[in-house]
């Protein structure tokens, strides 16, 4: 038997494996893929396509995809310290930093919310933040859809901070020390805006914050403890979590460094640790309405460019995440169930997840469909 179809016929003998392994499972939120692989044999075309594509590009992290509730292929590549050879290859359910995702859980939260009626949409800052100059011009809506004028924490900290707190800022984060919990709510008051609220679209992580912060306010639990309970556990994300450096793997810039943006920093937009089955049980839950009501779920995604948490186009939602040295990709089609995953611990400029997950999604079409 030639070297390549002895690869084929090994690769799709463990496909059976590990498929039979896993379909037998009741309940699909507490579906637990504790494997290296997953492999469906009945689209053995396009998983030995999207493997060999990985395997060239040398993908350091985590992908998934599957349709509707079905693990069409998933698979770790390398190793959780890329910088030590001695650590473990990653897992389907190795924890990556996945940055901006985290910004669909904070509005499906704020949806959870509004659907008790503790808030509206409509609410001004105001009564959230009664102090702040812009409070009555900006409403919860503003910041999930993007339009609050503000200007961002994270992306444009040395326009929000000042500039000795922005160096103190740089050189916490280099040390991976922390900083003061109430940081960017001290400097919020005397911040610049950007536009006049609801003028224009600009991503800001600021946003995102201050809905975490509205989170604890209407719930009067602190933020990781509201997404736990409200989310996590509900989606069945048992290897989720919103601690500092809290993941299974590590990633390096180009210097070497291993380093994140502080907890402080990241609350509600940025802070989620997750891995490729979690990002999968959430993508299908909260498509189904089993997160947040249908009617909440129709009301985040009417848009045609950024909606409550997810931009939205062809009826697909989608969000990327970038951090200091992770990135990542989520994506779910709503008509065919198809969902991509991409987590990565490396820096985007190393290997960009949206880049990979859009040529996977164009190979799913050529191969799969």
């Amino acid at each position: 038997m030639k070297t390549e179809s002895l690869h084929r016929f090994l690769f799709q003998l463990a496909s059976v494996f590990l498929f039979v392994s896993f379909a037998g499972c009741a309940s699909f939120k507490s579906k637990d893929w504790d494997a290296t692989q997953i492999i469906n044999p009945h689209y053995s075309d396009f998983t030995l396509a999207a493997d060999a594509y990985l395997q060239d590009l040398h993908f350091q992290g985590a992908v998934l995809v599957g349709k509707g509730r079905e693990i069409i292929f998933a698979k770790g590549f390398g190793r959780c310290d890329p910088n030590d050879d001695k650590s473990r290859v990653i897992f389907l359910n190795a924890t990556f930093e996945a940055g901006s995702i985290s910004k669909q859980m904070t509005a499906a939260a704020i949806m959870q919310l509004v659907q008790q009626k503790k808030i509206s949409v409509s609410d001004p800052i105001s009564r959230f933040f009664p102090d702040y100059e812009h409070g009555n011009q900006i409403t919860v809506e503003m910041l999930l859809k993007m339009r609050s004028g503000l200007t961002d924490h994270i992306n444009e900290a040395d326009e929000f901070f000042p500039i000795s707190i922005y160096r103190q800022i740089e050189r916490n984060q280099l040390e991976n020390k922390p900083l003061d919990d109430e940081i960017v709510l001290t400097y919020l008051y005397d911040a610049p805006l950007l536009a006049p609220p609801n003028s224009t679209y600009f991503y800001c992580n600021t946003n995102y914050y201050l809905l975490a912060k509205i989170v604890e306010q209407a719930s009067g639990l602190p933020y990781e403890e509201y997404i736990q309970k409200n989310i996590f556990k509900k989606a069945g994300m048992a290897h989720s979590n919103l601690r500092f450096q809290q993941t299974d793997t590590k990633g390096y810039d180009r210097y070497g460094r291993y380093y994140s943006i502080p907890a402080s920093l990241a609350l509600g937009c940025g802070d989620v640790n997750s891995s490729v089955t979690d990002l999968f049980k959430w993508n299908v839950l909260f498509a189904g309405g089993k997160i947040v009501s249908k009617k909440s779920l129709r009301q985040m995604i009417a848009t045609d460019s950024y909606g409550y948490g997810v931009y939205v186009k062809n009826k697909a939602m989608f969000h990327a995440g970038s951090t200091n040295v992770f990135n990542s990709y989520n994506y779910y089609d709503f008509d065919s169930g198809l969902s991509v995953i991409v987590l990565a611990n490396r820096p985007v400029h190393m290997s960009n997840a949206t880049f990979i997950a859009d040529n996977l999604k164009t190979m799913f079409k050529n191969y799969a469909e």
